[in-house]
């Protein structure tokens, strides 16, 4: 198992299939899913007693780990240009 810490431990293994599997989970954090329904007051409570509610589920940009590894968002999409250029985020 590689570990990786930074954009220098991720250089090191370029052309690996390590570094291929760390770019592509590395791209997958640039998205996340985030629930923007309001909800009432005590919600979620057993003393609460109106309806249930299902969430907003809302696909949010979220670039702060590629940051971390030195890269924008075009950098790492011309880094990995073998996953088409699309970054999909799935619904937990």
């Amino acid at each position: 198992m590689t570990i990786i810490n930074t954009r220098a431990d991720l250089d090191a293994i370029k052309g690996t299939p390590a570094h291929a599997e760390f770019m592509r989970l590395l791209r997958g954090t640039m998205t996340t899913m985030t629930d923007t329904r309001t909800y009432p007051e005590n919600y979620g409570k057993p003393e609460y007693k109106g309806p249930k509610l299902d969430p907003v589920w809302v696909e949010v940009e979220s670039l702060e780990t590629i940051t971390r590894f030195g890269f924008t968002k075009e950098d790492l999409m011309q880094e990995s240009p073998d996953m088409g250029g699309e970054v999909s985020a799935q619904e937990s």
